[in-house]
């Protein structure tokens, strides 16, 4: 098996989606970039950078449960061709919740990834996603996936 992990940070929004009105739609692009965590004796630092490569794009539906809770599924395009895609739907229920900053929901979800095409034609794996969603529909999306891939 080979093993593909990455993390991306996709921005975009969260709308109403046309089909049902307890379903959002959240689409978002996010560029190819490097990820550092340092650990110092001060504490951790993060940062994301920008860096060369394509880009990818989500599109997915999240569906209501509950009073915090949301299904999800959709398609991951890796490439401005799109020729790369994911497929994944939602391990249980995701979460969502008031955040400590004003006017901001914090979420996160786990979902299987289902299926395909191009490099990913036999995927399997997980995705985790753990995003903020402000009240005018701005999302920041922190993703993270390992991806299993037979050789």
């Amino acid at each position: 098996m080979r093993t593909i992990l990455y993390t991306m940070h996709f921005k975009g929004r969260i709308s109403s989606a046309p089909s049902d009105s307890r379903s959002l739609r959240r689409t978002g692009s996010a560029t190819s970039c490097t990820v550092t965590t340092t650990v110092l004796p001060s504490g951790v630092e993060a940062d994301v950078h920008a860096s060369a490569g394509d880009m990818a794009f989500l599109d997915s539906e999240l569906r209501v449960t509950g009073s915090d809770s949301f299904q999800e599924d959709g398609v991951i395009a890796f490439g401005d061709d799109s020729e790369h895609l994911l497929r994944f739907s939602t391990i249980g229920e995701g979460h969502l919740t008031p955040c400590p900053d004003p006017g901001t929901m914090v979420g996160t979800v786990s979902c299987n990834i289902d299926s395909g095409e191009g490099q990913f034609a036999a995927a399997r794996g997980l995705i985790n996603s753990t995003f903020t969603l402000t009240d005018s529909g701005e999302l920041n999306n922190f993703q993270s996936g390992l991806i299993f891939l037979p050789e």
